[in-house]
């Protein structure tokens, strides 16, 4: 396609206004590279790694093309022809792809003085710690206890509520080793709902980070071994917008012609964001005994652009008790991180967060609140960059219901 509609909605363009950086641009180059007429070289890897896969151009082409998965298609090829970097391999194949290792890895990490706190403050990027530059992320520390440590295998709906059924919470690996207090929100939620909710052992990385830098082995690896640990399951829920996508795309992975694309299609239709369920549920929510506050919410891309699931977030914050809802200006605008985008695209990144941070400050709002713990990261660092006095939760915070919020 030539017409170049994605050129009007794309933040990676709207910022550098490189045609290279843009869907037709793109495009252009990887139908010249397959074609045998530019070779495969890092200036067009770089390009490649220069989109957030937030699929804003796939809303828009008129010729129904997603221009993100033919991003992906190029990414893989470039990591079958050349490989994965040192860094990649170390990520992909040591820490993520084996959960036990990870398990080890973060519960020693959290010994270490200064990189474990209970409170959760923010841990600067370690690509950030090495180079010592000023103004980074704010990331949270690994949490002295995991999810696994704070809630029980099962936990029950409160003594005397109806069970309506049972659930399995998919926390990813933030929500188990990073913020766990917010996968403890997103399980007493559910269980207020009236649900049996189960964090099912044996569960993996969900493999988007590996899929999105074109790692189908590994990504298709772990997606299998998720998929056997959930199929006894008829509801998986997931507070995490980014694990969400990924698991709801599962049978996007496989090819027709492989063993597991059967049970992957029956299970991304088990699949649920937190807020989606809830609301399908009739969940409502206990009055909050707080004093009232103001809050807007940020569409995370991987829900709304992914999933479609927008309404749902926005239903629940109307319904609490206290609580006022205000709508920020393009609510679903990208915050500007999109994974490693923030590090190898910083400036950019951080343009397309400033126009995010400007949007929550006249909102008004005394909270931002989001459903991607990788969207809370970015935007906690945009709001104490512009030293702005506004929260940032996770919608289960105020779903939750009691003094916590």
């Amino acid at each position: 396609m030539k017409c170049g509609f994605c050129m009007s909605v794309c933040p990676v363009y709207d910022i550098d206004h490189i045609e290279n950086h843009v869907a037709r641009g793109r495009n252009v180059l990887v139908r010249m590279v397959r074609e045998g007429e530019l070779p495969l070289e890092d200036d067009y890897r770089k390009c490649l790694y220069s989109c957030l896969l937030c699929r804003r151009c796939d809303a828009v082409c008129p010729a129904n093309l997603s221009p993100a998965e033919i991003t992906l298609g190029a990414r893989n090829e470039v990591i079958e022809k050349k490989g994965m970097s040192w860094l990649q391999n170390i990520i992909y194949n040591g820490i993520l792809n084996r959960r036990s290792m990870m398990a080890r890895f973060v519960g020693l990490a959290g010994l270490i003085p200064g990189l474990s706190v209970k409170g959760g403050r923010p841990l600067r990027h370690l690509a950030d710690m090495a180079s010592f530059i000023p103004g980074a992320l704010s990331l949270p520390r690994l949490s002295s206890r995991a999810l696994r440590k704070r809630v029980k295998a099962v936990t029950m709906p409160p003594e005397g509520m109806e069970v309506k059924g049972e659930v399995a919470m998919f926390p990813g690996c933030m929500y188990e080793y990073f913020l766990p207090e917010i996968g403890e929100d997103i399980v007493i939620s559910l269980a207020k709902a009236g649900f049996r909710v189960v964090l099912p052992a044996d569960l993996n990385c969900c493999g988007l980070s590996m899929h999105n830098a074109g790692d189908f082995k590994t990504s298709g690896l772990l997606a299998s071994r998720n998929i056997e640990a959930l199929s006894s399951y008829d509801h998986v829920i997931t507070g995490c917008a980014t694990c969400g996508s990924a698991l709801k795309d599962y049978h996007k992975w496989f090819g027709e012609d492989e063993p597991m694309y059967g049970k992957a299609v029956e299970f991304s239709k088990k699949v649920s964001d937190f807020s989606e369920f809830l609301v399908k549920s009739g969940f409502k929510i206990d009055e909050r005994s707080n004093a009232p506050m103001t809050v807007t919410y940020h569409d995370p891309c991987h829900l709304r652009l992914h999933q479609g699931v927008y309404t749902a977030p926005r239903e629940l914050l109307n319904s609490i008790d206290g609580v006022k809802y205000i709508e920020m200006e393009n609510a679903d605008a990208c915050c500007g991180l999109g994974g490693s985008f923030s590090i190898a695209q910083r400036e950019v990144s951080s343009a397309i967060q400033s126009k995010k941070t400007e949007a929550i400050k006249r909102s008004g709002a005394q909270a931002v609140v989001t459903s991607c713990p990788g969207c809370m990261f970015f935007l906690s660092h945009g709001i104490r960059r512009n030293r702005l006095p506004v929260e940032v939760m996770h919608i289960s915070r105020l779903t939750r219901g009691d003094d916590k919020s």
